[in-house]
């Protein structure tokens, strides 16, 4: 996304916010949990929370790494923003929740709007210090980025902060829509490949509320195959469920050979017509997140290829470009 806008702002993020004289009262997907005075010490115990935090202007003193190996659990979308503000957080590695470690970091503010969490596991935080769960009314990792992005900045006392940078990424999207409206309508499927399966996502999954959010269609069909998590897994041989106007492919190299030397795909009007689209490592990262700051990034990345690809009739224009996606 456009850094550049929210570090020029920096110093309107950074100065000092006081919570009003009465508690605030945030309520979530585990009820309801009262915040006494301005956080100081803020603890992301979700995978993607970090980008929320430094969006705002706050720099959190610990983070949950996801995937992807990168210093500071911060991927290069981010690390404008994080170096900005001076934030070193200590990282928690693994899939679950070490309690201990949070305990360690001596939070005030526990963020986990993004999170593995459970009743038991929301209970023993909530001991640690008050806790931020995912927003009311959604199923587990389905609710929108903006929901996140409202909660997050409610609880830290920034609520017009977090306002402004929503106000400004749907901007950025919505520019991104116009400049490309021969992509209006096109009907994009979007599709992970975990090994020999492909995994597809409903409407309701964020990689599909940003196609959606830049014009593109999603097939109609996807919300009824999709389970409870807003997502499905098919066989190889299902390959057809993603031949739509244009693919974009979520894989590693290997899954894209596998893909590629499969003759169902070969004659498709995928290969035929170059209408796939390979994200690489770093924009894979970037879909999976979905946060105000990868959204913007990824997006402007993405659509010049989907948009060649869409209106391609002869060899492969949508590959990911060869020079690293630190860019």
């Amino acid at each position: 996304m456009r850094l550049a806008a929210l570090i020029c702002c920096a110093s309107f993020l950074l100065m000092p916010v006081r919570l009003g004289a009465e508690p605030i009262i945030i309520t979530h997907g585990f009820g309801e949990t009262r915040i006494e005075n301005t956080p100081q010490r803020i603890v992301s115990v979700g995978y993607h929370e970090q980008d929320f935090l430094y969006a705002l202007g706050i720099a959190p003193v610990g983070v949950h790494e996801w995937f992807g190996a990168r210093p500071y659990a911060t991927w290069s979308w981010a690390e404008d923003a994080r170096a900005a503000l001076g934030a070193k957080p200590e990282v928690q590695r693994g899939f679950e929740i070490d309690l201990e470690w949070v305990w360690q970091q001596k939070p005030d503010l526990i963020v986990a709007t993004f999170a593995p969490l459970d009743q038991r596991i929301y209970d023993r935080l909530s001991q640690i210090a008050p806790v931020i769960g995912p927003p009311l009314g959604y199923a587990a990792w389905t609710a929108p980025w903006q929901a996140e992005m409202h909660l997050i900045a409610q609880a830290t006392g920034r609520t017009d902060q977090g306002d402004a940078v929503t106000v400004r990424v749907e901007q950025e999207l919505a520019d991104l829509a116009a400049t490309y409206p021969k992509l209006a309508g096109t009907e994009v499927a979007v599709a992970y490949v975990s090994g020999t399966e492909l995994i597809g996502y409903g409407s309701g999954d964020g990689s599909n509320r940003l196609m959606a959010a830049l014009g593109l269609k999603i097939p109609t069909e996807y919300d009824g195959l999709a389970d409870g998590s807003g997502n499905f897994s098919v066989s190889l041989e299902r390959l057809d469920i993603f031949e739509k106007d244009v693919a974009l492919w979520l894989s590693d190299e290997d899954g894209r050979a596998l893909i590629e030397g499969l003759p169902a795909y070969r004659e498709s009007a995928l290969s035929k017509n170059g209408r796939s689209v390979w994200a690489d490592a770093e924009e894979i990262g970037a879909m999976s997140f979905q946060t105000p700051l990868s959204i913007s990034w990824v997006a402007g990345r993405l659509m010049p290829r989907l948009d060649k690809a869409a209106s391609n009739h002869g060899g492969n224009q949508g590959n990911s470009p060869k020079t690293p996606s630190s860019d």
